[in-house]
């Protein structure tokens, strides 16, 4: 398919992520009719639609939602394959093993600043590469050898003892929503509404579906929007209501964009935890255990 060559995969990608053409030529500095006219092309040769258009920004269809997530692992590996090129260029083949961590999007941009400081002064991880990536795309990262460290949504398969920090689920809407009530909402109450959550094997999904047979309810959805970025976008744009982590919605929720309340009876509570390829060092791994269990838990609530 030469449609999906990387300047494509990079436009639409952008687009996505900023839920608008015109932010997302603003951020990555392409005439909005550039993007637009890649977006048709696209969709024509795709042959059908890719996005879902409303005066107040784009989300992604199924299929549109399809082409995201590979064009995020496309994107994310490439860069990779350059950062690494680079430091080769720079440091030389003799340099300390660069430890390589894949973090979930929700907490990749708070989380990637405040690891570097911390982690300059510890010799062990004073060379990491952060790789932004879900958590079904650093378990297969994982799987093939790509990272050392992944920062995943617990599962049932992940132990306890590697999880690092939990924090409650919020029910979003757009800050305009008829609905004005506010103060925590049980869960029962949320269910009841159609909801955008991400496909099934998604963990979030997988919470919700399980925390709903336990209060003998439903999951009734709306739209399927995998990754907390395009569902807060689809929120912004009042497309529906959704669970989001105060982390990825804290800015929207500060300036007025989201509105939010918490999940109570019973809360939905995600765990953040840690998974690691074989053959890694005890040291190191307790060692960013350690680091990232301090630094989650001053940045979660």
């Amino acid at each position: 398919m030469a449609w999906l060559d990387l300047r494509r995969l990079t436009y639409f990608h952008a687009i996505c992520v900023a839920g608008s053409l015109s932010e997302a030529a603003r951020q990555i500095s392409v005439p909005q009719p550039v993007l637009s006219y890649h977006l048709r092309e696209m969709e024509k040769d795709f042959g059908g639609k890719l996005l879902i258009r409303s005066n107040r920004g784009v989300v992604p269809t199924v299929g549109g939602q399809l082409l995201l997530d590979h064009a995020t692992i496309v994107i994310l590996q490439v860069r990779r394959a350059e950062s690494e090129l680079r430091l080769f260029q720079q440091r030389g083949p003799t340099d300390r093993h660069m430890i390589r961590l894949s973090a979930i999007p929700s907490l990749a941009t708070d989380l990637t600043p405040r690891l570097l400081q911390y982690s300059a002064g510890i010799p062990i991880l004073a060379n990491i590469h952060v790789i932004e990536a879900n958590s079904r795309e650093g378990r297969e990262m994982l799987r093939d050898g790509d990272v050392d460290f992944a920062i995943v949504i617990a599962d049932e398969l992940t132990p306890v003892a590697q999880w690092l920090a939990s924090e409650n689920m919020l029910f979003c809407m757009a800050e305009n929503h008829p609905d004005k009530s506010t103060g925590p909402i049980r869960l029962a109450e949320a269910l009841a509404e159609q909801l955008m959550l991400p496909a099934k094997g998604n963990p979030v999904r997988d919470l919700v579906e399980r925390l709903a047979t336990g209060v003998g309810e439903n999951v009734k959805i709306l739209h399927e929007i995998d990754g907390p970025n395009p569902r807060k976008h689809a929120t912004i744009a009042g497309l529906g209501r959704t669970f989001l982590p105060w982390i990825a919605v804290k800015d929207e929720i500060d300036a007025g964009m989201v509105r939010s309340r918490l999940v109570v009876d019973p809360p939905i509570a995600r765990h953040i935890g840690l998974e690691w390829r074989n053959g890694l060092k005890d040291e190191v791994t307790r060692t960013m255990q350690d680091a990232l269990a301090s630094l989650l838990g001053a940045m979660l609530r």
